[in-house]
């Protein structure tokens, strides 16, 4: 039984990756702005109608407290 314990190069590709894509949409939510996003993922009904009743309620409570 091998007990060397391998790091690959793929693993910190998808972590560099991943940390990338996540600083590109922070950038990008950040500078349009979370409530101009769901109105347009509204009107192009991307999600379904219920579902953004339910983050609307959710973030109504959020913003009132």
């Amino acid at each position: 039984m091998d007990n060397d314990k391998n790091f690959d190069k793929n693993y910190i590709g998808f972590i560099v990756g991943g940390a990338v894509l996540g600083a590109i949409a922070g950038y990008i939510v950040k500078k349009v702005g979370p409530k101009n996003i769901m109105n347009m993922v509204k009107q192009k009904d991307i999600i379904p109608p219920s579902i953004s009743n339910i983050i609307n309620e959710f973030s109504s409570r959020r913003d009132s407290e």
